[in-house]
């Protein structure tokens, strides 16, 4: 009887590997199946030439206005306005007092979440003091001077 029951177990330890041998050759070929229609619904190689990075540039605040006054950049680029003057400077997006040229601009959010979007330092910069602005917008865009409206320059954004 234990020979019979030896012979039962062999046969069904047997009968599971087989079953498992089966299984295992099923997933291996549908992951080959898979991995060929992968392949065939990609894309074939395109070429995409790389984008430049985006630059920092600097507008130096002096007595006498900014420099340089005219500053052409590309799009994203970002400008930093150095005060280099004793006295105090406020760089903003014409036109003056409300400063709503440049797209979303406008004074009357400085003080509020959107201030770090305009373009506008919505204060006076100390000595050596700056205030950095991303241009995300094409055009050309004309500044001031808040404290001083007679002071201003031109970001052109291409």
């Amino acid at each position: 009887m234990k020979k019979g029951l030896l012979i039962i177990l062999i046969a069904a330890v047997l009968i599971a590997l087989f079953v498992l041998m089966l299984n295992n050759g099923d997933d291996a070929e549908e992951t080959e199946n898979d991995a060929n229609e992968i392949i065939k619904d990609e894309a074939p190689n395109v070429i995409v030439p790389a984008q430049e990075e985006a630059k920092m540039h600097t507008i130096s605040i002096v007595a006498t206005g900014y420099a340089p006054n005219s500053l052409e950049i590309k799009k994203g680029d970002s400008v930093v306005f150095m005060n280099n003057d004793a006295k105090e400077h406020w760089p903003a997006s014409n036109s003056h007092p409300t400063h709503r040229i440049y797209p979303g601009s406008d004074i009357s959010k400085c003080g509020t979440a959107e201030e770090v979007n305009i373009f506008d330092a919505c204060k006076g910069l100390k000595e050596r003091e700056n205030y950095k602005f991303t241009f995300n917008e094409a055009g050309t865009w004309k500044y001031h001077d808040h404290l001083m409206a007679g002071i201003g320059g031109t970001v052109i954004v291409k």
